[in-house]
């Protein structure tokens, strides 16, 4: 499939579906781009709603981190792009 076609009518605000057809039309590794987790497109969302402002997904994901978030993917899991639910340990609960 052309991806260069699909691209003339889809622009990403950051690049990154740009950047991702660019890596599967020339076979270049994905292992080269940093995907965020989709906890940060939905924070980013909501930031941007409530504020009224524009956030990068950069921006949004620092926020997050600073406010105590992290990515319960394991290295490795990261490094497949895939989130393994039943690997996540159990928090405990701040409010008990």
């Amino acid at each position: 499939m052309d991806y260069s076609s699909v691209l003339k009518h889809i622009k990403s605000r950051e690049g990154l579906l740009e950047t991702l057809y660019h890596c599967l039309e020339s076979g270049n590794s994905l292992d080269s781009i940093h995907i965020p987790h989709s906890d940060v497109f939905f924070v980013r969302e909501a930031l941007e709603d409530r504020f009224g402002c524009t956030l990068s997904l950069e921006q949004a994901e620092e926020y997050m981190k600073e406010a105590g978030w992290r990515d319960t993917r394991t290295s490795q899991e990261q490094d497949e792009g895939v989130r393994s639910f039943g690997s996540e340990q159990a928090e405990e609960d701040p409010f008990s």
